[in-house]
């Protein structure tokens, strides 16, 4: 069994390019569809969170975590909404309330800064954002330190200035961007499986990708024996690397559960000693009533904060690697 993060890492070389047209070609031959060019959208997000840094707006990882509230206040939320859209309709309401969530990070061994788009995030209130944990905390195999921003479908680009709630053991929590003002989704809890859904997220860099499956069960499962379970909604919707934090919604467009891990279980050994090969993936999302419990009023888990790795003359893993997971969780 591998559990893999669902992260990516992209080298990015600073370029400044920021306009319409490049990231939208389809804008200069009047086609009104949305067609992202990746490139385009990774090189804009960069040279803006570049302007960022100099202008000192970035917030560090381990000052998000350092002052993150004991407790977390009631968040009002959108109510359920009541009809079905078509996919066709489905994908643009989904697009508009989700970003790329760009981190800028320093390598463990060379200290060089980076930048990465390397998950996803949607809107659940004003300015506020609803994501993975583990997108929000250092893993010291990949970054020494980190700071984070929204990127829009637009391509605007707003730094992410605080954690408001989290649960280490649901792997989620809400995040602030100042100035974030895009439509929020609603929350609904009780998602039955066989029900259709679909998730827009980020995955291996590819923006705003748009797929669909049903949910194949309800779990709980612990973090460790110092937590308590948690709930859990499988899906066979695809995703991967880079979808961590993704909405995964019903046809009307309601949040039954956001993207956190996948299972791979990639072959055993039968009981006569025969291998047996094959590849079957459990894409596990955290279900909605978890990113609920954070709405409401209520006390704050701690935000693992890890000792960054020392520095070594190893020579860093290469960008572009999808990276394991670490033994505490397999990430989305």
């Amino acid at each position: 069994m591998m559990k893999e993060i669902l992260f990516i890492i992209i080298a990015l070389v600073p370029v400044a390019y920021a306009n319409d047209q490049s990231l939208f070609p389809g804008s200069a031959t009047n086609d009104k569809r949305y067609i992202v060019d990746d490139e385009s959208f990774e090189k804009n997000a960069g040279a803006q969170v570049e302007q960022l840094t100099r202008e000192g707006r970035l917030v560090d990882y381990s000052e998000l975590a350092r002052k993150a509230p004991k407790s977390h206040p009631d968040i009002p939320v959108s109510p359920v909404f009541a009809n079905p859209l078509t996919p066709i309709e489905l994908a643009p309401a989904l697009r508009h309330s989700t970003v790329a969530i760009g981190l800028r990070y320093q390598e463990p061994h060379s200290r060089k800064w980076r930048f990465m788009i390397g998950a996803t995030g949607f809107a659940i209130a004003p300015e506020i954002l609803s994501t993975a944990l583990h997108v929000m905390t250092i893993d010291p195999e990949m970054m020494r330190e980190a700071q984070a921003v929204a990127i829009t479908e637009d391509g605007r680009v707003l730094p992410i200035t605080e954690i408001i709630a989290a649960s280490d053991r649901s792997d989620t929590c809400l995040i602030r961007v100042p100035g974030l003002d895009i439509p929020s989704l609603p929350l609904r809890a009780g998602v039955l499986p066989g029900e259709q859904v679909w998730c827009m997220s980020h995955p291996d860099g590819f923006a705003y990708m748009f797929t669909s499956g049903q949910v194949a069960r309800i779990s709980r499962d612990r973090l460790d024996e110092k937590h308590q379970s948690a709930l859990h909604v499988e899906v066979t919707a695809e995703y991967c690397p880079g979808s961590s934090g993704g909405a995964v919604t019903d046809a009307a467009g309601n949040v039954i559960a956001q993207v956190s891990s996948i299972n791979n279980y990639d072959g055993f050994t039968s009981g006569d000693g025969k291998a047996i090969t094959g590849i079957v993936s459990a894409r596990t999302c955290t279900a909605a009533e978890e990113v609920l419990a954070l709405t409401t009023a209520g006390v704050n888990e701690p935000i693992p904060v890890p000792t960054p790795a020392p520095l070594s003359k190893k020579r860093s893993p290469k960008p572009g690697a999808t990276v394991q997971a670490s033994p505490r969780r397999g990430k989305g």
